[in-house]
């Protein structure tokens, strides 16, 4: 059992079945799913984590499909809420102005802490023009943006998530999937360089050796720059033994301090998780 608080900043709540058909069998019901989750992250010795949506829901009957994957999200944390202690909805751009109404409920009844985008899953660019209006909302709501940048996609490309941290620097945003290849993460330590608005997740499906690339990132730009996740984001990937980066960062050169920023502290900063909420009376 590691020394230090661990925080999970990247999981996803449902199943990547509709997007991702060969992935195999989708996710259990919402019990044993929760099940799951927690004996995974009692594995790895993290207290509490980060949850989102599946970002690959089907969406037939539009904005009424997204409205209950937030209300399911919000549901999903009651359950268990020292444990997620931070939640996040989600919005299509593709819904437009009716998007903003549901930022609204999003915070104002569901108490969610913030949003993700997955726009490879969800049909648009990151820098799409209604992420404008949206952003501009959340500023106003202190809700966190999180956003995917995964090196496969264009869609998601980093340079696309940093025009919006520059248009929008009293924001911080959370950036999953960064580290997916040698060449992004050399982008993206370049433009992180530039762009002190971003927290990028070190995790996804993470690469030991990329460690090393990124360690001397972490030394000077700050370790609160960075955080951790266990690339297990979904129930499927979920493993039954620590992940890599948790090594590489605990076996690290890295002060015990910046190491504990990494596990947990920088998202703690993010989200001003604290304490964890209290339960429903």
């Amino acid at each position: 059992m590691s020394r230090f608080e661990i925080a999970d900043a990247h999981q996803h709540v449902g199943g990547l079945g509709d997007a991702l058909g060969a992935w195999g069998k989708d996710a259990p019901g919402p019990d044993e799913e929760r099940r799951t989750r927690l004996a995974a992250m009692d594995t790895i010795g993290a207290s509490w984590s980060v949850i989102q949506p599946s970002h690959s829901y089907l969406k037939a009957d539009g904005i009424r499909d997204t409205r209950r994957v937030n209300d399911a999200m919000a549901v999903y944390r009651q359950a268990a809420p020292d444990r997620f202690r931070v939640a996040l909805g989600t919005v299509e751009p593709s819904h437009g102005e009716h998007s903003l109404e549901e930022i609204d409920r999003v915070s104002q009844e569901l108490s969610l802490d913030g949003l993700s985008w997955h726009h490879r899953l969800q049909g648009g660019f990151i820098d799409s023009p209604w992420m404008r209006p949206y952003l501009k909302r959340m500023s106003e709501l202190n809700l966190v943006p999180a956003i995917h940048t995964n090196a496969e996609s264009k869609l998601e490309a980093p340079w696309r998530l940093q025009k919006l941290a520059l248009e929008f620097p009293e924001l911080t945003f959370l950036a999953y999937d960064a580290f997916y290849s040698y060449e992004q993460t050399t982008e993206v330590i370049f433009l992180a360089e530039q762009t002190p608005n971003i927290v990028w997740d070190l995790g996804g499906p993470y690469t030991p050796g990329l460690f090393q690339i990124i360690e001397p990132a972490i030394r000077n730009l700050g370790a609160e720059r960075f955080c951790f996740s266990a690339d297990m984001s979904y129930v499927a990937s979920m493993k039954k033994s620590p992940p890599p980066l948790l090594d590489s960062i605990v076996s690290s050169t890295l002060s015990d301090d910046d190491k504990q920023t990494l596990l947990a502290g920088s998202v703690r900063r993010l989200f001003g998780t604290l304490e964890p909420p209290a339960p429903d009376s």
